[in-house]
């Protein structure tokens, strides 16, 4: 894949160049229309196929330094955020890049008016392995807009082995190259396909009960990738207990759960808080509809001590 691998995919994205919508935010409540500046369908086109022809051959081990999470970086990590980056300094599209790998980038000529929120290798771990599911996570909000999916006006969450994306622009739906997506609108627990994050932590008794009620459980340690099976119908929820969760890695694809016609909440079932930078965490839960979110959050509910 060359660097203008992405020029004809564009064409497979059925939105207007101008795209005008009544947005409602995801707990139903004010409507308000806006105006989506549908450049950034092809500016990150180019950034998943940018990302993924770099960390084709970089090596998979650690580098022996730590993120600002306290995580270990390894050289693909290193090798997909210096591409992003490259990739937005050739644009010149003025823009604050908010990355799990590198302090904030401003960029362009002139004042940005769009933050994008990157992890240019959600499931890093996945990825160092060759063990499916890890992708690059890409929201674009207001340069001054809260770190929340009610703000997010573009999202991408692309898989690294996979050509096209699944790409979302609020108001206007998710797709993945023609085809719109939705999710399965399960509303029963039993009967619900999860996923559940497990990593660094013991379930609950919440979560243990929870587990237990479902028809089926996952563990796929990549949170973007969870988020948009969920969008997509694949499964029917995502929940993260751990208080672990921060912005890059689930923003994208809880924009692309509710474009998609799901739901996503904290833990309490109210909207989800908004971190005040990439190294808050939060909890989630993330499903295919209301009802079944609130199913979930009422079995996480009666399992606490």
């Amino acid at each position: 894949m060359g660097k203008n691998s992405a020029k004809g995919y564009s064409k497979r994205w059925p939105v207007n160049k101008s795209a005008s919508k009544v947005i409602t935010d995801a707990s139903g409540g004010q409507k308000n229309t806006r105006s989506f500046d549908s450049a950034w369908i092809e500016r990150l086109l180019m950034l998943h196929h940018r990302v993924r022809d770099a960390v084709t051959e970089p090596e998979r081990e650690g580098i022996g330094s730590l993120n600002a999470k306290g995580d270990d970086v390894k050289q693909f990590d290193l090798t997909a955020n210096n591409a992003a980056l490259s990739l937005f300094g050739e644009l010149q599209v003025p823009v604050v890049i908010d990355s799990e790998e590198s302090k904030r980038q401003i960029i362009g000529p002139s004042p940005p008016q769009h933050r994008l929120v990157l992890d240019p290798v959600d499931g890093s771990d996945n990825w160092s392995r060759g063990l499916p599911l890890s992708a690059l996570s890409c929201a674009v909000l207001p340069v001054d807009a809260p770190l929340h999916p009610d703000w997010v006006e573009a999202a991408l969450v692309g898989s690294l082995d996979e050509v096209l994306p699944l790409m979302a622009l609020k108001g206007c739906g998710a797709w993945r190259g023609k085809h719109q997506v939705e999710t399965s609108n399960l509303c029963n627990i039993t009967a619900a396909m999860i996923s559940v994050e497990l990593n660094h932590h013991s379930p609950s008794p919440g979560l243990a009960r929870l587990m237990a009620t479902a028809k089926g459980v996952r563990s796929y340690g990549c949170a973007s990738r969870a988020l948009a099976l969920v969008a997509e119908g694949a499964t029917d929820a995502h929940v993260d207990v751990r208080g672990r969760l921060t912005a890059e890695s689930y923003l994208a694809g809880a924009r692309m759960v509710i474009e998609a016609g799901g739901w996503v909440a904290g833990l309490d079932g109210a909207s989800l808080a908004a971190p005040e930078n990439l190294t808050d965490r939060v909890s989630l839960v993330a499903a295919s509809s209301r009802e079944l979110c609130e199913e979930i959050v009422n079995v996480l509910s009666h399992g606490k001590d």
